[in-house]
């Protein structure tokens, strides 16, 4: 009877080698590998892992290469699984969340994965070409109604037009920033320098020659019959007295530049202006100004240059041939502050500005080293806000919403990665706008069909859900680039 028994039991015993054996070559490790009982119980293999302590039957011993090839393999799951997941994530927005929640996951790639595996490449694509969220940069440009090379312009002819830049590699914006003068801009930084028109006294400066009828007025101006009787001498007398009136003239027009808060702003739409009348309102209505000083002190001015404009017959254009001397501006009121306990002069302030333009860098390290990690953390808190507001105790728990976020992490990282390269290697534009455009159209289907609710319930709390997502979002890295501010100014990297 034992002899039965035993014989029963060897056969068992043979059956399970012989199955264990077929298993082995059912999975992706090499049979050398393995063997076909547990390298840690010593139980029969059923399966790639242990039946009775779970075990991996697999003791690595093979080289790093091959390692790797695996663990790649692994991660991003080369199958036609994979691929069968994608095209139902973009073509059919909430099938596979909406499957994957109900327990049919042998077709789908988890959504654990999906996001690792986009991740890795949005992540690791952004980390070996450099390329920035954001950047920001300035350009040099000449003001209204001014032409020309800028490198010929005034300060004051000139301006700053800042340039915000998205997803840019490094080696761009250093394209772009290989002709800037950072040091002009530096400067530019404190306000557009005050323009003082200059008059020596002599009225072919201006390439005026006046005709008796323009030497006649009013006070100790000669008379027109004066004039007749000793043209030579009083008209003489005449020319001083002009030059004199014109150059008090000029003095009250520099009055009101110093008297309003943008004198440079007079000054440029007073060149544009065709006609006397034209630009002596414009004149007016620039100077404008709560202090009541100020306001007597400019309009004193205008009533000169008006009275000016109707004895000399004179525009501002003729004011404007006059030599102009650059004098020390008008501060923009950037002042002085503290970070991180350190006090910073204005001067430390433009220098951090200036380093800014020049490194980017320096706005993106915090984001570079921790976005990846918080954009995991992401998604239970983008979990938590759908449960607040879509919530039904079969389809809309907090496991629902947690795949649900999961998938829609890594679809956005997948968007992401296309219009990026699409940006840095194709002359398109607008990227921005078309990842914005596609998410919003994204978001609403893809929750209709998860959460099978009316469409404007999901319209509205897709777009809920969204914003407040994308507030704290915006929270995070404005947090995170202030600490890679903090972090050069507590590191004294400012330039010297």
């Amino acid at each position: 009877m034992s002899s039965e028994s035993d014989g029963s039991i060897g056969e068992a015993e043979a059956t399970l080698v012989l199955a264990s054996e077929n298993i082995l070559a059912h999975d992706n490790i090499p049979d050398a590998n393995q063997q076909v009982d547990c390298f840690s119980c010593g139980e029969i293999m059923t399966g790639l892992f242990c039946h009775a302590c779970g075990q991996k039957n697999d003791d690595y011993r093979r080289s790093a290469f091959a390692l790797l090839t695996e663990a790649f393999t692994s991660v991003f799951s080369l199958e036609n699984r994979m691929w069968r997941t994608w095209m139902s994530l973009i073509f059919k927005p909430g099938k596979v969340a909406r499957e994957y929640s109900d327990g049919k996951r042998t077709n789908w790639t988890s959504p654990v994965r999906m996001y690792l595996a986009l991740s890795i490449i949005l992540f690791g694509y952004m980390s070996l070409t450099e390329t920035r969220i954001f950047s920001i940069r300035t350009d040099i440009v000449p003001k209204a109604g001014f032409e020309g090379p800028v490198e010929t312009l005034s300060d004051a002819s000139v301006q700053l037009k800042p340039d915000v830049g998205f997803f840019r590699r490094q080696a761009e914006i250093d394209r772009l920033s290989a002709d800037t003068d950072f040091k002009r801009i530096s400067e530019l930084m404190t306000g557009a320098p005050r323009q003082v028109f200059v008059f020596d006294g002599n009225l072919e400066t201006l390439g005026l020659t006046p005709s008796n009828e323009h030497l006649v007025s009013s006070g100790s101006w000669p008379s027109a019959d004066d004039v007749e009787s000793d043209p030579e001498s009083l008209r003489e007398l005449a020319l001083e007295t002009y030059a004199e009136d014109l150059e008090n003239v000029i003095e009250s027009y520099n009055e009101l530049l110093s008297a309003t808060k943008s004198p440079n702003t007079i000054i440029d739409r007073i060149l544009q202006a065709e006609e006397a009348d034209e630009a002596l309102n414009l004149a007016v209505e620039l100077s404008l100004t709560e202090n009541k000083k100020l306001q007597q002190t400019a309009d004193k001015s205008v009533a000169s240059i008006e009275t000016a404009l109707e004895l000399f017959g004179l525009t501002r254009a003729d004011i404007h041939k006059l030599p102009v001397e650059t004098r020390t501006g008008i501060d923009l009121g950037i002042g002085h502050g503290s970070v991180s306990g350190i006090e910073l002069s204005q001067t430390d302030i433009q220098k951090l500005g200036e380093q800014i333009l020049r490194n980017p860098a320096i706005l993106n390290d915090g984001i570079s080293k921790y976005l990846p990690r918080i954009m995991f953390l992401m998604m239970p808190f983008a979990a938590v806000i759908g449960l607040i507001f879509i919530r039904d105790k079969k389809r809309a728990l907090f496991y629902d919403h947690l795949v649900h976020a999961t998938y829609i992490h890594a679809v956005t990282f997948a968007f992401l990665f296309i219009l990026i390269l699409v940006a840095q290697w194709t002359p398109l534009g607008g990227s921005g706008r078309i990842f914005i455009l596609g998410m919003l159209i994204y978001l609403p289907f893809s929750a209709k069909t998860m959460f099978r609710r009316g469409w404007f319930k999901t319209i509205l709390s897709s777009y809920m859900i969204a914003a407040l997502y994308g507030f704290v979002m915006m929270i995070v890295i404005i947090f995170l680039t202030a600490g890679s501010i903090v972090e050069t100014v507590e590191a004294g990297k400012l330039l010297t």
